[in-house]
């Protein structure tokens, strides 16, 4: 039997990925709508190395080969990668159809938030900038939001895989090595 490329397990794990990557993004796109769904998109992003780091062990189950670093770092970009692909493209669809004054809407949000706290005038200057750059149409479209959004999660997704798979070769070549103790 031949073992499946790094490449396919990640497309493989993009998929679960993606879908979490989407119930990440409804929280914050829905925001807006029931404002209560933002205070589960930092708790959901915590929660995330947990699920990488377990599709990287399972790949490793599958096959031993790929418990070194390289394989490990290589796995965790492209599911990352092919997972935000996914996501992207539900919130591109979302911001250019369902909610299309999404990011508008959201700047809104945030000025009438930092209008309410007790310490306003400190943000006063925030609160200004926000709004001339709303009343002269300067914010990103929601396709520029949902691009840069996706090009962080890609890096962030890099530099995250980097530390796991670091973390799980090290665990995995200590085993190997005190097998032959």
């Amino acid at each position: 039997m031949q073992n499946k490329s790094v490449y396919k397990y990640a497309a493989e794990a993009g998929v679960p990925v993606g879908i979490y990557f989407i119930l990440v993004a409804s929280c914050f796109l829905l925001c807006l709508r029931v404002p209560v769904l933002q205070n589960l998109v930092l708790p959901l992003l915590i929660i995330f190395p947990f699920i990488l780091a377990y599709l990287m062990k399972r790949m490793t189950k599958d096959c031993q080969a790929y418990n070194r670093f390289s394989p490990l770092w290589l796995f965790g970009i492209y599911s990352v990668i092919f997972g935000t692909l996914i996501c992207m493209l539900y919130s591109l669809v979302f911001v250019m159809f369902i909610e299309p004054g999404f990011v508008a809407g959201y700047a809104r949000q945030i000025v009438e938030q930092l209008e309410s706290l007790p310490s306003a005038e400190n943000y006063a200057a925030t609160t200004d900038l926000l709004r001339y750059a709303i009343d002269s149409h300067q914010l990103p479209t929601g396709a520029k939001f949902v691009t840069t959004m996706g090009w962080f999660s890609c890096f962030a997704g890099s530099i995250l895989s980097l530390i796991l798979a670091l973390i799980i070769s090290r665990s995995a070549a200590s085993k190997r090595v005190s097998m032959f103790r």
